[in-house]
Parts: structure tokens; C-alpha cells; sequence
């Protein structure tokens, strides 16, 4: 289990790193090919991309976690501060591309069941953050 543990760690490690890596224009990204998107998918997109500080916003947030991950240190900060990314990817596949069971949401599911999976198993390092006085 503990082999587990460390290989899902470093998986989600590499995959927060790609998706950095794609958010800073390093490596391919779907945001600039309407193709890979749905009707309603395609003009959100359009509008994140137009702001200019969204998808920096992630990859240095992703690159950050990416590396803890890697360096198994502030793991259990890094899984939680990657819950509101990948549950914002996923709920925009859910709305967007639902009625089209496709490859094109598979990212999202992996990344946020990953992440999960990590903020599961950091479970005992929130206790303080749950504790009421």
C-alpha cells in the first residue's frame, strides 16, 4: 500500500507539472482549438483565455503543487489548494460536455479523483483544521 501511496503521489506530481507546462504554453494545450471543445464549452474558454491572468494563475499554482508532490513536502497544503482548480475542470466538463460521453473530460475526472485521493489519504494532517474550540 505504501508503494501505492508514493506512485499515485508521483503521478499526480508529473501530471500537475504537464498541466503547468501546458498553461504556460510549454507544451499543447486545448484552449486555442475550438475543434476539442462543445458549443456551449467553447465561448467559456474564449472568455478565460481573454482575461490573461486565469491560466497563469493555475500553472503557477499547479507547478508549485506539482513540485511538492514530487518532493513528497507540503503535500497535504498542496492537495488542497488543487481541490478548487480540478473541481472547477471537472464541473466544466459535467456542464459543458456531459451529454457527450467523449475522451475530451477524462483529464478532469483523472486530475480530481487524484487529488482526492491525496487530500484522503492527508486526512489526519486537516484534524487541526476541523477542530472547533
Amino acid at each position: 500500500m505504501k508503494y501505492l501511496h508514493h506512485t499515485i503521489r508521483i503521478i499526480t506530481g508529473l501530471f500537475l507539472l504537464f498541466l503547468a507546462g501546458s498553461k504556460f504554453g510549454f507544451l499543447p494545450t486545448a484552449a486555442y482549438s475550438p475543434e476539442l471543445f462543445t458549443d456551449k464549452g467553447w465561448p467559456l474558454i474564449q472568455a478565460i483565455v481573454s482575461t490573461g491572468y486565469i491560466f497563469p494563475t493555475i500553472g503557477i499554482i499547479s507547478l508549485i503543487c506539482g513540485i511538492a508532490f514530487l518532493t513528497n513536502r507540503y503535500v497535504a497544503l498542496a492537495a488542497l489548494l488543487m481541490v478548487p482548480i480540478t473541481f472547477n475542470f471537472l464541473l466544466f466538463h459535467v456542464f459543458t460536455d456531459l451529454q457527450y460521453i467523449t475522451l475530451r473530460g477524462t483529464p478532469a475526472y483523472i486530475a480530481f479523483g487524484l487529488i482526492m485521493y491525496m487530500v484522503y489519504s492527508q486526512r489526519a494532517k486537516y484534524s487541526q483544521l476541523l477542530k472547533s474550540k
